[in-house]
């Protein structure tokens, strides 16, 4: 029997192997506003741009990654994490441009350790009331269906204003006078005819609705559904000069047309007027949490978790439930500065976390030695235990993570499970430090200084 024949297409499409990658994203946009742009090609990206690929360990030491050609082994198997972001799979000189992607794989890795989900922006008008008055609010996962819409229909997009994150237009207060400038003449002139339809459909509804009130009040039959093309010129003028008179019946029909994302209102110091005539001007309050930061450019999740809680309680093996998860160890990288009131700096799962405001121990002065200067003599860089309390997304897709004090004994059963363990300040006799014991030999140690038992990490199973 012959064999079936193929398409030329189709048989280089079953020859190949991966032929396509997803496209990648814009790189985030560098702040030049607050005087930090500054550039560095080893600097991790706030989130990656590139689709990373991984493959088995039997086929990498063929420098087989399911590519057009194998990689070569020298650059691709010194790293113990087999990542690679593809820039091209073929280039113009028929090689393929790759690089490590073990810097955001790891990342990934750790920030999913934490076990946190991801909860929704709250509005504030600026990082300190973000902090310190929507800190012991309710918090709400990105999963939520009043905030995860993702598949609106065209007709229910205006009533989903105030809680959805997906716009098919810009968000008008990032722009720049000059990208304005180009999206106007670009995508908002030459829709002008479909505007005119949008406003005559808008007219004929309106029409249908005061048509069909009135039959109701006269106990008539319903009138049939007008249609747009029903609507003439002049009416079209006559509405149209009508919005020129109320700005936020403009606004929201402009709005709804270009499904431009939200806007919060203008303050006083924005507007200049007089504080009794702001209430006056074309904006209402907004109630969508993306409108004063604008909306992500991803999905508020961006894939990092898909926990829709934190609302669990850990069972450890010995102690049972526990009140608190478990803390994580935290690198210090700015000290506090008392004379400028700033916080300090931690690094928590490869993300830069700024210290809590108020009266906490990262800022009291008996609070934790090590946020007052750096040590350069220690080992590593100085380290603290912090509790992981929530994390989002803002809108430039940098993750925001918000960090707080943890407990004494979180603490000491985090260390025990690593075996760095001092049971509630019992401290092993010098000749013993270097001694490995036996779980009971610890046990009787610890009933005779009159403390509570504390196991090992070989009691775990983690070591031998």
């Amino acid at each position: 029997m012959a064999a079936r024949s193929v398409s030329p297409g189709g048989a280089l499409l079953r020859a190949s192997r991966m032929f396509a990658l997803p496209s990648p994203i814009p790189p985030p946009p560098n702040d030049s506003s607050a005087g930090t742009n500054f550039n560095s090609d080893t600097a991790t990206l706030a989130f990656p741009t590139h689709q990373v690929i991984t493959t088995l360990s039997s086929s990498r030491k063929q420098g087989d990654w399911g590519l057009k050609r194998p990689l070569p082994l020298k650059s691709t198997t010194k790293s113990s994490n087999p990542m690679l972001r593809v820039k091209a799979i073929d280039t113009i000189e028929q090689i393929t441009d790759y690089s490590s992607a073990t810097d955001h794989g790891i990342t990934l890795r750790k920030f999913q350790e934490l076990g946190m989900p991801l909860s929704a922006r709250r509005p504030a008008s600026g990082d300190m009331k973000d902090t310190t008055s929507t800190m012991n609010l309710p918090q709400k996962s990105v999963f939520e269906e009043s905030f995860d819409m993702t598949d609106i229909h065209p007709d229910k997009r205006a009533e989903a204003m105030d809680s959805r994150w997906k716009f098919t237009g810009p968000w008008l207060a990032g722009m720049t006078q000059g990208e304005f400038n180009k999206w106007l003449a670009k995508h908002v002139r030459p829709k002008r005819p479909e505007f005119r339809q949008f406003l005559k459909k808008k007219i004929a509804s309106e029409l249908h609705a005061a048509a069909a009130k009135e039959a109701l009040d006269k106990g008539l039959e319903q009138p049939a559904l007008m249609d747009a093309s029903a609507v003439t010129e002049d009416q079209l003028i006559d509405y149209l000069r009508k919005l020129r008179h109320d700005n936020q019946a403009l606004y929201d029909m402009v709005g709804q047309f270009l499904d431009l994302a939200p806007l919060a209102p203008p303050t006083v110091s924005q507007t200049g007027l007089p504080k009794e005539k702001v209430s006056t001007l074309t904006f209402n309050e907004m109630k969508n949490p993306y409108a004063e930061r604008g909306p992500p450019i991803t999905h508020p999740s961006a894939g990092l978790s898909y926990l829709r809680t934190s609302m669990y309680m850990e069972n450890h093996p010995i102690y049972g439930p526990q009140k608190h998860h478990t803390p994580v160890v935290a690198r210090v990288l700015r000290p506090r500065r008392q004379a400028q009131a700033a916080a300090a700096r931690l690094g928590v799962a490869g993300f830069v976390v700024n210290t809590p405001l108020g009266d906490t121990g990262f800022n009291s002065r008996s609070g934790h030695a090590v946020f007052d200067k750096i040590d350069p003599t220690v080992e590593g860089g100085a380290k603290v235990w912090v509790q992981a309390q929530r994390a989002s997304v803002d809108s430039s897709g940098r993750v925001v993570l918000t960090v707080n004090d943890t407990t004494r004994e979180a603490q000491l059963v985090a260390q025990e499970l690593l075996g760095e363990a001092v049971c509630l300040g019992v401290q092993p006799a010098e000749n013993e430090m270097n001694k490995r014991e036996s779980a009971s030999d610890i046990r009787q140690r610890y009933r005779a200084a009159d403390s509570p038992a504390m196991s090992s990490a070989q009691d775990y199973g983690l070591r031998e």
